[in-house]
């Protein structure tokens, strides 16, 4: 988790995991990295998977997009959320999906982002189960 988000208790993935689940054997994202090719420097990066939805099948969800901040506004986050858009039509999947975290007062700046590509927001609240609240479910 990133500064600002308010939720550094959530993030409990090691580098090993990460490492594990996006470039093992098994691994269950795929990932984009964002370079400035004048410095030859990762500068960001975007994490997605593709699932399947009832409504319009096959969709690419994008979990994550992260810029260094010294390289924000300058049309990196434009450049490879454009990008996500033509992987999901490469990969013939209907739908591109993610979700923003809806508090105004800090992250007005990525609600924004989001908005100027004209993103449906029908409303819909992401929840989920973690941890032992996530055990405890599992009990029968």
């Amino acid at each position: 988790m990133r500064e600002g988000e308010g939720r550094l208790d959530a993030f409990v993935i090691t580098p090993e995991e990460f490492k594990r689940d996006g470039f093992g054997e098994n691994k269950c994202f795929e990932a984009v990295i964002v370079e400035n090719k004048n410095k030859k420097e990762a500068i960001g990066f975007a994490t997605y998977f593709f699932g399947y939805n009832g409504d319009c099948g096959r969709m690419l969800y994008l979990e994550d997009i992260y810029i260094k901040p010294a390289y924000r506004s300058k049309g990196y986050g434009t450049a490879v959320f454009k990008y996500m858009a033509k992987i999901t039509i490469d990969e013939n999947a209907r739908r591109m999906e993610w979700c923003v975290m809806d508090d105004p007062s800090w992250n007005a700046k990525t609600i924004e982002f989001y908005k100027k590509f004209n993103s449906i927001d029908d409303n819909l609240k992401q929840l989920y189960l973690h941890g032992e609240v996530l055990k405890k479910c599992a009990e029968f």
